[in-house]
């Protein structure tokens, strides 16, 4: 399985490569809000596949708001990280049961950020992540590009061949008017 990562943070590479879609290509989103609220706006999916009609994608939206590329949390699974060590990126979390304090860590019975690739098989993934992190400022950088990596570190070793290359998307702004205003 071919899988190209796509990493859509605040600015993206003027020089970016372009990627081809292939017939039957199957699209795979992970990452947090940006992402997620494509989910109720679906004007990115849309898009696909009204450029490409003849392509018959597939695309599955797995984002939830407050994920990072370590940390996944869900009330049917039993453990919050995405991947072994993932814990160390974010260590008050590491502590907590659940986002509500209750102590319940789940039944484990949702399959895990792995499992769910696994079983969607994806040639292309677009990773959103990066701007719940960016309110950590300058200081929470080095700690997010290290999980950041260890993810795609993760991600290369599960048999798949991770290609990062980004696409000619050289800022990818979901707000209709934003930068409309001079500051």
């Amino acid at each position: 399985m071919k899988v190209v990562l796509f990493i859509i943070l605040a600015t993206l590479s003027a020089t970016a490569t372009p990627f081809e879609l292939e017939k039957g290509s199957r699209v795979v989103l992970v990452g947090n809000g940006l992402g997620s609220r494509m989910i109720q706006f679906s004007s990115f999916e849309t898009l696909l596949h009204l450029q490409h009609p003849e392509k018959n994608l597939f695309i599955r939206n797995m984002c939830d708001e407050g994920n990072t590329p370590g940390f996944r949390p869900h009330s049917a699974r039993s453990n919050p990280w995405a991947f072994p060590g993932a814990e160390k990126f974010h260590p008050p979390l590491s502590k907590a049961k659940d986002r509500w304090g209750s102590g319940h860590t789940g039944t484990g019975s949702m399959p895990t950020p792995d499992e769910w690739l696994t079983q969607l098989k994806p040639d292309i993934i677009i990773a959103f992540f990066g701007y719940n992190e960016s309110f950590q400022g300058q200081a929470g950088l080095e700690n997010f590009k290290a999980e950041l990596r260890a993810w795609i570190k993760h991600t290369k070793s599960q048999n798949t061949m991770l290609v990062p290359i980004l696409n000619r998307l050289d800022h990818f702004d979901p707000i209709a008017n934003c930068g409309t205003r001079e500051s």
